[in-house]
């Protein structure tokens, strides 16, 4: 799991469904599941993968592809070191704003943006109680809000360090939607598999 990968992995993956035709979607499932035993939703996380048996089985223009795409999902804006994210799709803005909508899940993440801490530091931090806190973390690493970051040592066993993938997040009121902004640090952007295409537009 790396970036921002498995945030977007569920939105990115339906709309690759979209775009290609059934035939070739056929092919491309068969060949992730028999190859790296992975759906198209699972690949999105080791995107290579993704695109070398897309290449093999279809003649699109794979990077053309992959940034119409991602473009129906977030649209993304460098500024000096970071990336701003506005998520454009609708079940990917809903389930963030569904997350901030729980106090304790909101708290959890404001204790991680631009820190790394391991679970117990975080229910510290945060003071959110244990018996809801591990849950709602897990939720958060499901949903690709928080990743692991690093491994310490704590009494001689090696525990997972998490971090959020956002450094800031906004949320803007409009007339008829809420819109969300996320501020991504360039370490956090480049660590993902499936924005290789879009970092060349910034080179």
């Amino acid at each position: 799991m790396s970036g921002i990968d498995r945030l977007i992995s569920n939105a990115l993956s339906t709309e690759i469904k979209k775009k290609i035709s059934l035939d070739v979607l056929k092919k491309v499932e068969r060949e992730l599941f028999l190859e790296h035993g992975m759906s198209i939703k699972l690949s999105i996380e080791h995107f290579h993968k993704f695109t070398s048996v897309l290449k093999k089985n279809s003649n699109v223009n794979v990077k053309k592809f992959e940034r119409e795409c991602i473009n129906k999902i977030i649209k993304i804006k460098k500024n000096n070191d970071k990336y701003i994210l506005t998520i454009i799709n609708s079940n990917l803005s809903n389930l963030v704003l569904e997350l901030f909508g729980d106090i304790e899940t909101r708290k959890i993440i404001s204790s991680l943006l631009e820190k790394e801490f391991t679970i117990p530091q975080i229910l510290k931090e945060s003071k959110v109680p244990k018996t809801s806190g591990y849950r709602k973390i897990e939720n958060l690493i499901i949903n690709g809000i928080i990743i692991e970051s690093g491994k310490i040592l704590s009494e001689s066993k090696k525990i997972f360090k998490l971090q959020c993938i956002f450094q800031k997040i906004n949320l803007d009121m409009k007339k008829e939607r809420i819109v969300v902004k996320g501020v991504v640090s360039q370490k956090m952007f480049e660590k993902s598999t499936s924005m290789k295409s879009i970092l060349e537009t910034f080179v």
